[in-house]
Formats: C-alpha cells, structure tokens, sequence
C-alpha cells in the first residue's frame, strides 16, 4: 500500500511538471545580443541549475513570468559542476489590435 501511495505522489509530480510546458518556451528569444531597440526592458533574471540547458530553460521560464519573450543572456558559466546565468528579460512583440466591436444598432 505504501509503495502504491509513493508511486501516486510521484506520478502526480511528473505530470504537475514546473508549470511551464516546453512549447510554451519555444516563443522566446535567448541571445548573446542586444534586442531591437523597440523592446521593453522587464528586469533581470538569473538561474542556477545542473547544466546550462537546465538554466537557459529557467530563464525562458522566468521572463515569460514577467509577460516577456526575449532574454539578453549576460552570464553563463559552469563552477564547480552547476551552471549560473543570468540575463535581462524584453518584450519585444507588439499585441495584436482587436478588432472594434460592433453594436447591435449597425
């Protein structure tokens, strides 16, 4: 029964993820390089983790917490078997314009 409940509680832990799904990752930016001048600096973001996948991840995950889709990666460095980054977050996409409402007069 215990090992029943262990597997349970760990089935739901894979599939509760990070709260962030990969695809949804896929839209946002990470460079070396400055974004286009019109984006908007969100702020800073910075990870730690086992590999530099792990941390590049953590950053798309975190500036899309801040509602961005770019992130300047300023620092990436492996000491002492983790990985260290850091980086500003943008947004850079302008929103789609809506389309006027019509009223039910027209």
């Amino acid at each position: 029964m215990k090992r029943l409940m262990l597997l349970m509680v760990a089935g739901a832990l894979v599939i509760s993820g990070c709260g962030s799904s990969p695809a949804k990752m896929v839209h946002i930016k990470l460079m070396k390089s400055d974004p286009p001048t019109d984006c908007q600096m969100l702020g800073d973001v910075q990870a730690e983790g086992d590999d530099m996948n792990e941390v590049k991840n953590e950053l798309r995950i975190k500036t899309d917490e801040l509602g961005g889709d770019f992130v300047r990666l300023d620092a990436l460095d492996m000491s002492g078997g983790d990985a260290i980054a850091a980086g500003a977050a943008f947004k850079c996409q302008k929103p789609e314009p809506m389309e006027p409402v019509k009223s039910r007069a027209e």
